[in-house]
């Protein structure tokens, strides 16, 4: 009885032996580290990336649109990472948007690095593009600025996702510290996506962060499959056309300077030095005439003086020659 039973167990040991050396060889055994788990599917991982990659061009044209130069956006990153390691990466001083994705739970991320962030800052206030990162937080008047880029970058978040499914997205505040921006579980994982964005000779990071927990419940709908299946479904130019009406669509938001022309005259030096209160320019322009309307200094119409309520106002009347077509 015991020589069967030593007989068995020397079986079991040569099985075992025998089956640890073919996984020990085998090409399919990975290292796994349970305190870092992956989250994340491989599929999971190439959707993301696409869909960060369409948002890269349509962030540029939003903010190229918003502050009336040339700006270029490019995904260098898509990684996995635990939220205690993405605060810890963050550049000083600290310039990070939070905001929310209806119908999806939870908050995301959106940070910007100074030496991109000032340089907008710089053009939105109607200055030259210095490209100096100043090692400091911003001001109160600085963060409010900035909250116009995050909202460029919250709407290009949402017109990204369409392909997927339908979010409403919203800027919830801008935060200059990561202790106040706590919106995830230290042990969180998250996908962040990087971005390089060019202004000028400015360039910077921009790392957009979104939990595991918030993305979970829309994950099965992030794979290639599904993302090439939508694509292949409208013709090129359907897809030509609809980037056109974007771009029409954040040209309309373009805001361009319209000055009413009452008149001109030339006058000398020495006039122009003994010019006191009360004294009258006599103008180009009858009293009966209409005056121009210009356009980014082009004149596009012609119209009268008046008045709406207490302020002033102009009446246009006409299109000058060429009209807005010269626009």
């Amino acid at each position: 009885m015991q020589a069967d039973c030593e007989k068995g167990v020397e079986a079991l040991a040569q099985d075992t032996s025998s089956s640890y050396r073919r996984l020990k060889s085998s090409d399919r055994v990975r290292l796994y580290d349970f305190h870092r788990p992956d989250k994340f599917s491989r599929e999971n991982l190439g959707a993301l990336r696409v869909l960060h990659d369409h948002m890269a061009r349509l962030l540029a044209t939003r903010l190229s649109a918003h502050v009336r130069t040339a700006v270029r956006v490019s995904l260098i990153a898509l990684d996995q990472v635990v939220y205690e390691e993405f605060t810890e990466q963050m550049s000083e001083p600290v310039i990070l948007g939070i905001g929310q994705f209806e119908p999806l739970e939870g908050k995301m991320a959106m940070e910007i690095e100074p030496p991109i962030a000032y340089p907008f800052i710089e053009r939105l206030l109607g200055g030259v593009i210095h490209g100096i990162a100043l090692d400091r937080p911003l001001t109160d008047m600085e963060a409010a600025v900035m909250t116009t880029v995050f909202e460029e970058i919250v709407e290009a978040s949402e017109e990204a996702w369409q392909n997927v499914t339908d979010l409403t997205g919203q800027l919830e505040s801008v935060e200059t510290s990561q202790f106040f921006s706590q919106f995830a579980p230290p042990n969180e994982m998250m996908i962040r996506a990087g971005f390089l964005m060019e202004m000028a000779d400015s360039q910077g990071r921009v790392n957009i962060a979104w939990p595991h927990m918030m993305l979970e419940p829309i994950l099965p709908q992030l794979s290639v499959q599904h993302w090439m299946g939508l694509g292949s479904s409208h013709s090129e130019a359907q897809d030509d056309h609809g980037q056109s009406a974007a771009v029409r669509k954040h040209l309309h938001r373009v805001k361009l300077p319209v000055v009413a022309e009452l008149g001109r005259t030339r006058v000398t030096v020495g006039d122009l030095l003994s010019l006191q209160p009360g004294d009258v320019l006599r103008l180009d322009t009858k009293a009966d005439s209409s005056i121009q309307v210009r356009v980014d200094s082009k004149s596009l119409f012609g119209g009268y003086p008046g008045k709406v309520g207490s302020n002033l106002a102009v009446q246009i009347t006409a299109r000058q020659k060429g009209g807005t077509a010269d626009v």
